[in-house]
């Protein structure tokens, strides 16, 4: 349904944590993967080291139909991620920083999951970046030195939509 409706924004965001890194051996871990559109793209790649996670048990199931993931979990981002420390090369989202569903505070525990010099790439709804604090938290990311922006543009998340999103590339401190 979502392709009907000419939802870019997975591809969108894919193809710059492509841009910024292009080792296809890269361990990339999907927050709030749902069924696996933006992972889809990656593995269409080349990228086969992708893992995930989910709120919805159902959207895992769709998920794992793809035949993309090495893993995925259902679980709440907004509690601690169950994974190691500096376990990821990479971490994208696509269509999770909207309404209704996450606000910035897990980006902390996201920059605990990338290694050193990792890269998250991720959407964030145009509406929200102010008003529920996600340009506050990523500055504070950068002012305390754990992230750098490598790139920051707004864009759409629907081909035929208006500007409806921030496309978000940050890098991990070392």
């Amino acid at each position: 349904m979502l392709d009907e409706l000419e939802y870019i924004a997975p591809t969108g965001i894919a193809r710059l944590l492509c841009q910024y890194l292009p080792d296809k051996k890269a361990e990339i871990f999907d927050v709030g993967c749902g069924t696996g559109l933006t992972c889809r793209f990656l593995s269409d790649s080349g990228y086969d080291a992708l893992d995930g996670i989910d709120l919805s048990p159902d959207m895992v199931r769709v998920a794992e139909q793809q035949g993309i993931y090495r893993e995925l979990i259902v679980g709440d981002v907004n509690e601690p991620i169950e994974r190691e420390s500096a376990s990821y090369d990479g971490v994208i989202s696509s269509g999770t920083f909207t309404h209704g569903h996450v606000g910035p505070d897990p980006l902390d525990d996201i920059f605990r999951i990338l290694r050193p010099d990792g890269v998250l790439a991720c959407t964030v709804h145009i509406d929200l970046w102010e008003s529920q604090g996600f340009k506050q938290k990523f500055e504070s990311l950068v002012h305390d030195g754990t992230a750098r922006c490598l790139q920051l543009r707004k864009d759409k998340y629907y081909e035929t939509g208006n500007i409806d999103g921030w496309f978000c590339v940050y890098q991990k401190a070392r």
